[in-house]
């Protein structure tokens, strides 16, 4: 490089203007430069390459200040036409610094600075809020955007809804209002994105996918929580009944708006029956036999149901009409002593059905897995019967079989009942035989609603088909 340019480079922009400033000293610094081949005009230009900077951050080489002011414009007019939006500015920093030496890089072309400008400026939008008593929490285009992710979130609740009713409110927990306000257009929502905002809160939410031999205690296991947070994060499940496939939030939703309303429903219900029992001297105290089946009854009820998010909040009865009466279950058992022999020890009678039902799947190998039980199959709520009179022995929770009781009815035999939905007897409670002792469920290990049914003699596991009664 010529060595007196590379002087003239080294000079500080305020000793130039010192030394140009007289007729002598620029004379002098031509007629130098001249005799060198330098160029004056490139030597001495006031403007040159600047480094352009986003708040604080260098993003780019531009030409100069105004440049940059004619890209802005221009990128502004990009924005407002791509969006549809007034555009009243940007919030970003932007400033340009003349650097000591030449800055990095080369200058960016008009095009290629207004497409940088456009992507890393945070532009400000004429637009309107959604207010949630009275704090800003989302922004959208317009004012009838607003409004439709309003009517979205209110639609996404009645939807769910199975029955016919009749709405008589709806409304909102909290005080709302929609405002103009100045927004970036980058937080800017769609009234879909908005709704799933609203009901969903601004935490990112995981979900956990059911899948086969699942129970609420493992999920909370392998996530890190507990089973009390995952039923207050899911308050559809229905006891400890889990489907395969099924969704389950690992964390509680926290909705930014909650849909408040009640309706007016009327349903036909099933009336439960209740049993009756005839004793009999002619048979064993350990038989009996179904005299009468029992038949629910039917009624037509009408409720008044508050609802918040679709989760029930409250019922009230406003009339209820009996369509037909319940038939108790007449059952017919033995008074007669049984004699057994001091050293058999082995059971004499027969046992009743816990419920009516077929078997869906019998005692012995399913595979390479021993089912020491049948399964019968019912309908969650179908009421369980004690199969014989004894002694309730454990009632609870027992893994894989979920709820359950075991009954001990003297003479080595006990009887299992197990995947309930509800259990209504405790451990050391005398029970007789066809009494109820619980509901039919699918709770533990189980893919739908049955009742899995053991029958131990003397430690061991037995055919439970060659204890019934026929």
């Amino acid at each position: 490089m010529n060595p007196v340019f590379n002087y003239i480079r080294k000079i500080k922009l305020k000793k130039c203007i010192t030394i140009m400033s007289t007729r002598t000293g620029l004379a002098c610094l031509g007629i130098l430069l001249a005799a060198w081949g330098v160029s004056y005009a490139c030597a001495v230009r006031e403007d040159g390459p600047r480094a352009l900077l986003a708040d604080g951050s260098r993003i780019a080489v531009v030409v100069n200040e105004s440049q940059v002011k004619e890209a802005v414009e221009k990128a502004r007019a990009e924005m407002a036409q791509e969006s549809g939006l007034t555009i009243t500015g940007f919030k970003t920093v932007l400033s340009c610094e003349k650097d000591e030496g030449q800055p990095e890089g080369e200058p960016l072309a008009e095009k290629e600075l207004v497409g940088l400008l456009k992507e890393r400026l945070e532009w400000k939008v004429d637009a309107f809020a959604i207010c949630v008593n009275g704090k800003s929490i989302l922004c959208l285009a317009d004012e009838s955007s607003a409004r439709e992710a309003l009517e979205r979130l209110k639609e996404r609740y009645l939807s769910q809804e199975k029955e016919e009713y009749a709405l008589d409110a709806l409304g909102y927990a909290e005080e709302v209002n929609i405002k103009a306000e100045e927004c970036l257009l980058k937080d800017i929502k769609t009234p879909e994105q908005a709704e799933e905002v609203l009901a969903r809160g601004l935490d990112r939410m995981e979900q956990y996918i059911v899948k086969s031999g699942d129970t609420l205690w493992t999920i909370a296991r392998d996530n890190n929580t507990t089973v009390e947070e995952l039923r207050e994060a899911n308050p559809q499940i229905n006891g400890d009944l889990l489907r395969i496939g099924q969704k389950i939030e690992l964390k509680r939703l926290e909705p930014l708006l909650n849909v408040v309303y009640t309706l007016t429903t009327t349903v036909i219900e099933k009336t439960p029956y209740r049993v009756v029992y005839e004793n009999d001297a002619g048979m064993y105290r350990h038989q009996q036999k179904v005299k009468q089946e029992g038949a629910y009854g039917s009624c037509r009820v009408t409720y008044r149901i508050t609802k918040s998010n679709g989760l029930e909040t409250a019922r009230q009865v406003l009339a209820e009409e009996v369509l037909a009466e319940p038939v108790a279950r007449v059952v017919v058992r033995g008074t007669r002593s049984m004699v057994v022999s001091s050293r058999s020890g082995n059971w004499q009678g027969q046992l009743e059905w816990p419920i009516q039902g077929p078997v869906t799947s019998g005692y012995g190998y399913r595979g390479r897995e021993f089912h020491a039980a049948i399964d019968i199959d019912g309908v969650t709520g179908d009421p369980v019967y004690a199969a014989a009179s004894g002694t309730v022995i454990f009632t609870g929770w027992a893994g894989n079989l979920g709820k359950c009781i075991a009954i001990d009815h003297d003479y080595g035999l006990v009887t299992r009942y197990a995947h309930l939905e509800s259990i209504n007897v405790s451990a050391g409670q005398k029970v007789s035989g066809g009494s109820l002792i619980g509901q039919v469920g699918s709770t533990g290990r189980s893919t739908g609603s049955h009742l899995h049914f053991e029958v131990w003699d003397n430690g061991q596991p037995q055919n439970p088909l060659r204890y019934l009664n026929k």
